[in-house]
């Protein structure tokens, strides 16, 4: 995750040094204009994670995998400062293992609804922190004990997300977007269940 972090940071610092005969042509226009709608993409990585007690010890599920991930979403900015945002996330199967060798293969998909409060740094970079709803949908084949045969897992939480993000922008309608998003667990009152889903990726954002 920290090598996914440092490409991402690297690229946007690449991109703000490379980018500002671009944004000559925009103007002096804000990047967060009144009831502007746009859409958006980022690609990275998603870090998922689950804790299983079971009966038999051998048959306990605990860890965590990272896999590449997709968020795509609409948003609406209404002034300078507060916008909202729709987005659905998805990507590659986590693997789990039981304490026994046993593999579990799970996806982890999102769809989920936030509010944006973010802050214009100079004509081309803005600042933004998340915070929304997001139902997640963790569905798969897998054996939780070796004694059972392959069966389909389906479950469904709703959680709270916080994130923060950064835009760079390279004309007037298309910007340079990284995204760091996380969930956070939901587990019943034994501590058993899925923990904290966090996404961090860098894409575009393309306002019209």
């Amino acid at each position: 995750m920290s090598g996914m972090k440092s490409g991402c940071l690297l690229a946007l610092i690449g991109a703000g040094l490379a980018c500002p005969v671009w944004a000559e042509g925009a103007g002096a226009a804000p990047m967060a204009v009144r009831m502007t709608p746009y859409l958006f993409g980022t690609s990275g990585q998603a870090h998922d994670s689950v804790i299983h007690l079971a009966v038999r010890p051998g048959d306990g599920v605990a860890g965590g995998d990272s896999g590449a991930s997709l968020q795509l979403g609409w948003g609406m900015q209404f002034n300078e400062l507060l916008g909202a945002e729709a987005y659905v996330q998805g990507g590659a199967r986590h693997t789990y293992h039981t304490v026994s060798g046993e593999r579990l293969r799970q996806a982890a998909r999102v769809f989920g609804g936030r509010v944006t409060l973010g802050l214009d740094l100079g004509e081309r970079w803005r600042l933004f922190a998340k915070a929304g709803i997001s139902r997640v949908v963790h569905s798969g084949r897998g054996t939780w004990s070796p004694t059972l045969e392959e069966h389909g897992y389906s479950n469904r939480q709703s959680r709270s997300a916080l994130g923060v993000g950064m835009a760079i922008r390279l004309t007037d309608g298309l910007s340079l977007r990284a995204d760091a998003d996380h969930i956070f667990q939901r587990r019943n009152e034994f501590g058993t269940g899925w923990g904290n889903l966090n996404h961090i990726g860098l894409g575009l954002q393309y306002r019209y």
